[in-house]
């Protein structure tokens, strides 16, 4: 999956690449912190990078949603392209993410889940908030 995606990455930069798997279209990198923005998408990894998906069902409001922002979108559905819409005006790189800030955040949002987790009981409310905040702070 992950090499088919980049490799029409690579000749459509500045486009969502929407690619078909069963019943859910996948979006990686960072077309999927665009999606994440746009429609409050849960980001989740794969590999070493970054995937959101959302149901076929959802797609034609997606497109339109997409077009309003006037950003570039590829829709691939078995290897082939079945729509593409290009801009003039391309609000694409108007979107850009700094990934290594997204990765540090997920890290502490990672140890924050697991601190809990692991103290359910017995600390108090305000020792479990100090400690978030010495987690956030490292």
């Amino acid at each position: 999956m992950l090499e088919k995606y980049y490799t029409y990455k690579v000749k459509y930069k500045e486009y969502i690449i929407m690619m078909k798997y069963g019943n859910f279209y996948e979006i990686l990198g960072n077309d999927a912190l665009i999606m994440n923005k746009f429609f409050n998408y849960k980001i989740s990894k794969l590999s070493n990078t970054f995937k959101v998906g959302f149901p076929i069902s959802s797609l034609e409001n997606i497109i339109n949603k997409l077009n309003n922002y006037s950003i570039n979108y590829i829709v691939i559905d078995k290897e082939k392209i079945t729509k593409k819409k290009e801009f003039e005006l391309n609000n694409y790189s108007n979107y850009e993410f700094d990934e290594n800030i997204l990765n540090y955040n997920l890290i502490v949002i990672s140890e924050i889940t697991k601190y809990l987790n692991d103290n359910l009981l017995g600390d108090t409310i305000t020792s479990k908030l100090e400690k978030i905040k010495e987690i956030i702070n490292e």
